[in-house]
């Protein structure tokens, strides 16, 4: 007897009839992932030893790199590793790293090259846990384009335990169906300052895949005397704060933080500055070709 394939208002009919739908790969690895980190997290909680709690999230980890390798397909990019470290690197909770995004990590031999490529909507899952946390930009609730625009998305995505600050806007072109977002910045552990920029980072977004990169902006960066020049006041001003507070001997003196604050304040005054004198500058468009240059790595050229 033929038999017909079910009609789309028989599968219609089925779906109204109350059946779940079927999971896609995407959702499959984030339950697996919400289990794996459960399992983790019960292990620490019940005592169990060192070697216990690695061995159970190590079997997590493997599952989630197979199911992250499957969903992600065949990858390779130019002049990076063939062999790309999944991430997160760790599954238990508050470490070093257990925040990083869900995906597979390519680097270069120096590892001044940095690529992370995740599903989309697995990225978007980490997305919107990171968006709970406590102070996360506002911008991270609004999904994953506006939070590109946001240094701290860099500091979280490709930082390599470093803070983003972000010096320029670069514009490179952005193909049919992309969505793009790239900058000039510094990945720093301690407050930037006056330091010059010395990297790019790049996010695609495309062909249902997040990627986020970061690489040496092999760019000479001169001087900018007005902004040095305020950045020295404004820092002064704020390392004299410090010195008072410290000589006080209070630890709890609230004036700690204003000073901390106003360093922070100095750094920003200084990058906001650099973003004014930089336009037009031909580093700038040089920084601009070495985005697109790493966009066309992105893409697999």
């Amino acid at each position: 007897m033929h038999r017909t394939a079910p009609t789309l208002l028989a599968c219609a009919l089925l779906l109204a009839a109350g059946l779940p739908a079927q999971a896609g790969p995407a959702e499959d690895y984030i339950a697996a992932r919400n289990k794996a980190v459960a399992a983790v997290d019960a292990a620490v909680q019940g005592g169990k030893s060192d070697a216990q709690i690695a061995k159970i999230e190590d079997t997590g980890r493997k599952d989630l790199q197979k199911r992250m390798t499957a969903m992600l397909g065949p990858l390779k990019f130019k002049g990076l590793n063939q062999k790309p470290i999944f991430s997160p690197e760790t599954l238990v909770r508050d470490e070093l790293g257990s925040d990083s995004p869900d995906g597979m990590v390519f680097m270069d031999e120096e590892g001044a090259t940095y690529i992370l490529v995740s599903p989309e909507p697995v990225f978007a899952d980490w997305l919107a846990a990171r968006a709970k946390d406590e102070g996360a930009p506002a911008a991270f609730k609004d999904g994953i384009k506006a939070a590109t625009g946001d240094e701290f998305f860099y500091t979280l995505t490709v930082s390599r335990d470093a803070a983003f600050s972000n010096y320029a806007e670069l514009a490179p072109a952005a193909n049919p169906g992309e969505t793009v977002h790239a900058a000039l910045g510094l990945f720093s552990q301690d407050i930037a300052g006056n330091a010059p920029p010395d990297t790019v980072v790049v996010t695609r977004i495309a062909d249902g895949r997040v990627s986020v990169a970061s690489a040496d902006a092999a760019v000479k960066v001169p001087e900018m005397p007005a902004c040095d020049a305020a950045w020295k006041a404004a820092s002064a001003k704020a390392d004299a704060l410090l010195e008072e507070v410290q000589k006080s001997g209070k630890e709890d003196d609230p004036r700690w933080e204003e000073g901390f604050r106003a360093q922070d304040d100095a750094s920003h005054a200084y990058r906001l500055c650099f973003m004014k004198e930089a336009a037009g500058k031909p580093f700038l468009a040089e920084a601009g070709k070495r985005a697109e240059a790493m966009l066309d790595v992105m893409r697999g050229k």
